[in-house]
This record gives C-alpha cells, structure tokens and sequence, in this order.
C-alpha cells in the first residue's frame, strides 16, 4: 500500500508543493486510523485520525508533533535550530472519508501571541 500526501504552502504570497509517496502501513483500531511510514529523511511517521483530529508525529531526533482538529484551534511545539517554536494550528476545513481513502485539511499556522499567520496549507492524504 501506498500513502499519497500533497501539501500546498503559502508562505505570505511564496506558494511550494510538496508531493510525496510512500510505502504505508494502514492499521484501524478503536475508531482511529494509523498511517506509520518512513519519509525521505529515512524518519518514521506515524499519522493517526478519526472524523475529528489528525496527529502527525515524526519520530526525528527532537521528535516533532503536528496536531489538527476540526473544531479547535491546537498549540503546537515545532522543533527548528533555535529550540521549539510554539505555533496555533487552526483548521478550517477537515474531511476524513476512511471508505474513499482521503482526508483534506485545510490549515494555517498562527503565531499565538497575535494570531498573525505564519503560513497557510492544503493538504490531502490518501492511500492505496
């Protein structure tokens, strides 16, 4: 099986697509779907969602958490060169359809202190 992420950035007016493959390996257990995989940094990820929230753990060396849901804003730590940078993660569309294997999220990063945006994504997943 293969995981499919695509992601658009926008990074104040700077637009960047990412689009990656991957072997995955998809387990569903307790409502909840897991996605782990090895990313071309050879780290392991593991992706785990339900019809709310979408967790995106990288098991690097800090490890690095992402954190989405579809009614709450999320703090988040990001770990970068400088220590970890607490960011927002507000999710303004969240579509998680396990049968068509395909989830869409819609996010932005916002700094907490002012809400200002730091970046804005679209990203979508699906596997097969």
């Amino acid at each position: 099986m293969q995981i499919h992420l695509r992601n658009e950035i926008d990074l104040g007016g700077q637009m960047e697509v990412i689009d990656q493959r991957f072997p995955v390996e998809v387990t569903e257990k307790n409502g909840h779907y897991y996605f782990v995989f090895t990313n071309d940094e050879n780290e392991k990820v593991m992706i785990k969602s339900n019809s709310e929230e979408l967790t995106m753990t990288r098991f690097s060396t800090p490890k690095s958490v992402l954190r989405f849901h579809r009614d709450n804003p999320v703090m988040v730590s990001i770990p970068t060169p400088l220590g970890y940078q607490h960011l927002l993660t507000e999710t303004s569309t969240y579509h998680a359809d396990f049968d068509h294997q395909l989830i869409k999220m819609n996010y932005e990063l916002k700094q907490p202190e002012t809400e200002s945006v730091f970046a804005e994504y679209q990203m979508e997943i699906s596997w097969q």
